[in-house]
């Protein structure tokens, strides 16, 4: 079983991977679920292993495409096409069965009837099932479980940024504000594409949370309340489609006006006649969606939603929390001259130089500040807003040892540390040419940064993604 946790910090090519073919692992053992004939939820948990692996790889696309494209995820939505009406028809005599012990003796012929016609349509539903899914699952799925594991990443090429945790934030707030956009379009309980669209926007954000169950206490909580919300417009779509379907069997006034005569008399309907049960079972359904719908909108929109809202907000925060462990997310700026605010802060004295490479920039830094000295070796992967940057002490004899490799590739500054509005702003005032840095780090990439007043009087501009204003450019 793989450590999820430990997944949150990898680089997101290999974690989506990993997720995708745990996911594979329970579509798998759902799919020999499927030929027990006492197994009454094989197919409804196979339809959902297949929604969560399909929802999945939709979503980490473009971190999955060397081993999944756009046929491998045509083939999923053929296989989810193939289930539809036997698990739709399914549903329908589930409900249907519920409610024969609350009507009426006369109207349980129409109940019987319908059901009969139902067990006849599954069977035939059943059979193009079995069909479909003989002959493509098993290699699709030996085709797609191979492809996702094995891939190929140069480590170099991995920003920060691309660590799972990072990823998963991003992926979980956008689909949150997908569902909340979805969920404002719904204007009344007969607007069943929009609600339609918001039932699938909570799915992906639920099937984006799952994994994650173990990982962070909020998730289950926020999975729970993505459930209810999905039973409800679920509850509301089923009785919509099932409806139609009941009506469709029985005749309108206006009909059964048009085919009689004139003045024919008046005929007793026999006790075989289905249509006083259907449209009993027809206004039931109607009930039912109502029912649906003052709960989705009386408890889920006016008190569930808000708690989903904070909920998440949480979780997005501790994945960035998680993923920046090891990563510098700063902005730096160039200035014009050094702020006349820096001498009254305290300064370190940095010397600092990079030993020979193109792939790891690794650098050999000595601090000077308070009369101490101390020795520094940081390895640094990526380029611009957020960087991975992994840094241990060292000893003098190490560095004396390694210094002389650095030669041709080194600068000297004082650093200045000014704390302002909650940031501490590093002032870089190099020694061996005319230049001055500003430098802030950030807890997130989305943070937003306001230049305080004495510092903005000196900026030029930000050189955050200039490469010339890299250090490790500056020392060559």
């Amino acid at each position: 079983m793989t450590d999820v946790r430990a997944l949150l910090t990898e680089p997101t090519p290999r974690a989506a991977r990993a997720v995708a073919l745990q996911l594979l692992d329970v579509l798998d053992a759902s799919y020999t679920r499927l030929d027990q004939p006492g197994d009454l939820e094989a197919l409804h948990d196979f339809r959902v292993a297949l929604r969560r692996l399909r929802s999945w790889l939709r979503a980490y696309r473009r971190d999955v495409r060397d081993s999944v494209g756009k046929k491998g995820m045509r083939s999923l939505a053929t296989l989810a096409d193939v289930t539809t009406d036997s698990r739709d028809i399914e549903v329908h005599l589930e409900w249907l069965t519920a409610q024969e012990a609350k009507l009426k003796p006369a109207d349980l012929v129409g109940a019987h009837w319908l059901r009969d016609r139902l067990i006849t349509d599954k069977r035939r539903a059943d059979a193009a099932l079995s069909e479909g899914l003989a002959a493509d699952f098993t290699p699709l799925s030996a085709r797609l479980r191979k492809k996702l594991s094995r891939y190929a990443v140069a480590v170099w090429d991995q920003e920060a940024s691309d660590r799972w945790a990072i990823t998963a934030a991003n992926q979980i707030q956008d689909a949150f504000l997908s569902l909340r956009r979805r969920l404002t379009a719904v204007e009344s309980m007969d607007d069943d594409e929009n609600a339609h669209r918001a039932r699938i926007a909570g799915k992906r954000l639920r099937y984006l949370l799952e994994p994650l169950t173990d990982v962070l206490a909020a998730v289950p909580k926020s999975v729970g309340l993505l459930k209810t919300v999905q039973d409800q417009i679920g509850s509301i779509h089923d009785a919509h489609i099932f409806s139609r379907l009941v009506r469709r069997h029985v005749p309108t006034p206006a009909r059964t006006r048009a085919r009689a005569p004139a003045r024919a008399p008046a005929r007793r309907k026999p006790k075989t006649d289905p249509r006083k049960g259907l449209r009993a079972l027809a206004k039931r359904l109607e009930l039912r969606r109502e029912e649906s719908w003052r709960a989705f909108t009386e408890v889920w929109l006016e008190r569930d939603f808000t708690q989903l809202a904070a909920l998440v907000h949480g979780i997005v925060r501790e994945l960035r929390e998680i993923g920046g462990a090891g990563v510098e997310i700063e902005r730096k700026y160039l200035l014009r001259k050094l702020p006349p605010e820096t001498k009254r802060a305290p300064f370190a004295k940095i010397e600092q130089g990079y030993l020979p490479g193109k792939s790891l920039v690794e650098r050999l830094r000595r601090v000077t500040a308070s009369g101490k000295t101390s020795y520094l070796r940081t390895v640094k992967l990526g380029r611009g807003l957020v960087r991975t940057e992994v840094e241990e002490p060292a000893s003098y004899s190490v560095f004396k040892a390694m210094w002389p490799l650095t030669k041709g590739k080194r600068l000297t500054k004082k650093r200045y540390q000014l704390a302002d509005a909650g940031h501490v702003w590093e002032i870089d005032e190099f020694t061996d040419r005319e230049l001055v840095l500003a430098e802030v780090e950030l807890a997130s990439a989305h943070d937003q940064v306001v230049v305080p007043e004495w510092l903005e009087r000196c900026v030029v501009r930000e050189v955050t993604n200039e490469p010339e204003y890299l250090n490790h450019t500056l020392a060559r």
